[in-house]
């Protein structure tokens, strides 16, 4: 009897052994990088596995050969044959099939894009080298959905002009702030375009994972890291501005034409543990407003060394010198649109100061922890009294778990800043600010579909002196707020690249300390305080389908969604008189509700054997107050219910073609009337002239670009045309955008 049982046992385990007897094993690494890649699936359709934080992956099967494939987010998968008792080394390549892209924004760790619950869109590097984008404020504006006024950045209607104060749409830059904490603005040119690895812009309330300032959508900036082959590119561009469309207003004529001119140098190597990527930027612009002109140069160094493949210590710097001198407002309608207000011309000597140290370290049980932090130095010297010094700090401890048998992963984490900053803007006197958040985000799969349930909860503390600019605090100088704030999504996988998505999230925005204290005069212009301005909040919900298409020699994807954002105690800048001064002032508007929906599409295609690659996207707003009052009727041009500063359409598109050697693209953009701005300016016409400059012109647009060049392995030249049409625009009153212009752009590398 015993000896029976013992034999059944023995036969069990020889089973067993037998049919799993067969091993297969090998690494998987990054082509370009020589890194190891965590979690790339191994799998044959019937058995599978994953590669762990040394990239390796072990799998065990009855039969000695296997076909399976290979894949990863955000890279090109391969169908392989296994051999047991090999172990292989596989490289797999970033996927160029957008679809395909591996985003971070949406979640805080990779995901693919197309399982994304919000409307994100993807700008990929090549894009800012092709059309000669020297700052990636100019790329943005190729974006569906997005639009660029004076450099502040505006995703469907959800922010009017903040006159460089208070933006709703955060921008990080390697996921951290990049805003100058004390005015919510970013200086476009700290970003190093020269090294961009991927621009993703996520377009709606983003609060939980990101807190203040994200109330209207993000801008994730991600530099580049080195690669396997070590890598140096030099670039060159010339700018030559051309005569306005209006004579009158051409105050260069018989000098010499106003001209930009940039250098950078970006060079990444590995070295050991150790990845080093540096780069310098140099700029000169002579600017096509009278007597404005910017000199800067930028130095950047990324040094990245691994430990161990469990633990990475980073840090990053950026050192920016600017020289400027810059206006707000023109002089005239006429001969003064390129030329300046009297008394309004503002020069200044800045100096910005990035350091960005992170950690990441994976557990024994392949959870993440990541540090990551940055110190933010501003010292900008200024001929009209508005000298500032500020410093930001921030630091946050970033978990994720990923559950591969639940299908579930989990992100959490705690995030402190802090602001000191002495501006003689607030009447030279110290002024602080801190903030706390804590936010945890769960997505869980089941089956096709994908759900996001996440909350957040943050503080935000405000000291002032008691009595700032000759105006009384109220509590004496101190203020603190706390808001909790949530967000759902979900995705539904239809069919494979076909996927609907929906979801909804709170936002909210304190104001920052620009906002609140500015006490300043531009020419006969004041900019005033207002100690009273309340936070804003509001809430963004969307439905949409993202639908790759495969049709002949296209491959690409149409995007389609609706949106709907509501905003109360709506924050922006507005005209108003103020014992007898005439100027701008931050204010809460009311409660306001913007609709509308977008159709992006994207992809390459083939005619007659040549490679195109087309972006393109339409977005529709209808911009309202919720209380359309006589009031607020009264301070509006229009007489319809319509927010101000605010275009309804907006199309824009980009097609580049490539030849054997040969490149060439065009790119238009049309934004429909401003139909509302600020009443004041009409009655006083005769100060600026904005209300006889829209009695006379539309202040609609269409823009036309377009270049050509020739690219071969390590070199590359090109001739860009900027405002073919030479379009007299006007995104905001009393600035005219530059006339027509032509750039030659050098590239090189070794």
């Amino acid at each position: 009897m015993y000896m029976k049982h013992f034999c059944i046992v023995i036969f069990c385990l020889l089973a067993v052994h037998i049919s799993a007897q067969y091993v297969f094993e090998g690494v998987v690494t990054d082509k370009l990088s020589g890194e190891s890649l965590i979690g790339v699936s191994i799998s044959d359709g019937t058995i599978g596995t994953a590669t762990d934080i040394h990239g390796k992956f072990r799998l065990e099967y009855d039969k000695p050969t296997i076909d399976a494939i290979i894949s990863y987010i955000g890279y090109e998968s391969i169908q392989v044959s296994l051999q047991s008792g090999e172990i292989y080394e596989f490289q797999l390549s970033s996927s160029s099939f957008l679809l395909d892209a591996a985003i971070i924004t949406g979640n805080k760790y990779e995901t693919p894009i197309i399982e994304a619950v919000s409307s994100i869109s993807v700008i990929k590097p090549d894009l800012l080298s092709d059309a000669n984008i020297p700052s990636i404020d100019e790329a943005l504006d190729k974006v569906p959905g997005l639009q660029m006024q004076d450099g502040q950045a505006n995703i469907r209607g959800g922010s009017g002009y903040s006159y460089g104060a208070g933006s709703r749409v955060l921008v990080l830059v390697d996921e951290i702030s990049a805003l100058q904490a004390d005015a919510g603005r970013l200086n476009w040119n700290d970003v190093p375009v020269e090294n961009i690895a991927q621009v993703e812009v996520l377009k709606g309330a983003s609060s939980v994972l990101y807190g203040s300032s994200a109330l209207n959508g993000i801008i994730n900036i991600r530099t580049g890291e080195a690669g396997s082959v070590p890598l140096t590119r030099v670039s060159a561009m010339y700018k030559v501005f051309g005569k306005p469309a209006d004579d009158r207003a051409h105050w260069w004529n018989g000098e010499s034409s106003p001209f930009e001119y940039n250098v950078s140098v970006l060079h990444k190597q590995k070295l050991g543990n150790l990845d080093v990527v540096a780069s310098g930027f140099y700029s000169d612009n002579e600017q096509v407003y009278e007597d404005a002109f910017t000199t800067r140069y930028r130095l950047t160094t990324k040094l990245k060394y691994r430990f161990s493949p469990r633990l990475t210590a980073q840090i990053g710097v950026t050192y920016n010198k600017t020289d400027s001198a810059s206006h707000l407002l023109w002089r005239n309608s006429s001969v003064g649109k390129y030329g300046y207000l009297l008394g309004s011309l503002t020069t200044t000597l800045g100096t910005r100061f990035f350091v960005d140290p992170s950690l990441t370290y994976f557990d024994s049980k392949g959870n993440k922890h990541r540090f990551f932090s940055r110190h933010y130095r501003v010292l900008n010297e200024n001929n009209a009294g508005r000298s500032n010094a500020s410093t930001f700090s921030s630091g946050e401890y970033q978990f994720h778990r990923q559950n591969a048998l639940w299908e579930a992963n989990v992100t959490g984490g705690v995030v402190f800043s802090g602001v000191n900053t002495d501006s003689e803007l607030f009447g030279d006197t110290l002024i602080t600010a801190r903030n706390f958040g804590a936010y945890l985000q769960l997505d869980k799969k089941f089956g096709d579909l994908l759900l996001t349930l996440g909350s957040r909860l943050e503080n935000n503390v405000l000291n002032s002196p008691a009595v700032v600019n000759g105006v009384a605090v109220p509590n004496e100088g101190r203020e603190s707020e706390t808001r909790t704030i949530f967000r759902a999504g979900a995705n539904y996988k239809l069919a494979e690249y076909s996927h609907l998505r929906a979801s909804i999230g709170q936002g909210y925005r304190y104001p920052t300390i620009t906002e609140k204290f500015v006490f300043t005069e531009v020419g006969s212009f004041t900019i005033f305080p207002n100690v009273d301005l309340r936070s804003e909040t509001g809430w963004s919900a969307e439905l949409g389908l993202k639908q790759g298409l495969k049709v002949g020699g296209w491959r690409g994807f149409a995007d389609i969604s609706a949106f709907w954002s509501e905003y109360q105690d709506m924050a922006e800048f507005s005209l108003a008189i103020e014992e007898g001064s005439f100027g701008f002032k931050s204010q809460n508007i009311g409660d306001t509700k913007i609709q509308g929906f977008e159709v992006e599409l994207g992809g390459e295609s083939s005619f007659l054997g040549i490679p195109i690659r087309i972006i393109a996207g339409y977005t529709h707003i209808d911009p309202k107050y919720k209380d359309f009052n006589e009031q607020v009727q009264a301070a509006s041009t229009s007489t319809k219910n319509v927010l101000k500063y605010r275009t309804r359409h907006n199309l824009k598109g980009d097609i580049q073609a490539k030849f054997k050697f040969l490149t060439a693209g065009v790119s238009y953009q049309y934004a429909s009337n401003m139909e509302a701005i600020d009443q004041l300016f009409y009655e006083f016409n005769d100060f600026v002239q904005v209300g006889l400059y829209r009695s006379l012109n539309e202040s609609k647009y269409h823009l036309f670009d377009a270049r050509i060049g020739c690219q071969f392995d390590n070199f590359g030249l090109s001739i860009h045309g900027n405002n073919l049409l030479n379009a007299e625009i006007s995104k905001r009153p009393a600035r005219i955008e530059p006339p027509r212009n032509f750039a030659l752009r050098l590239n090189v590398s070794f």
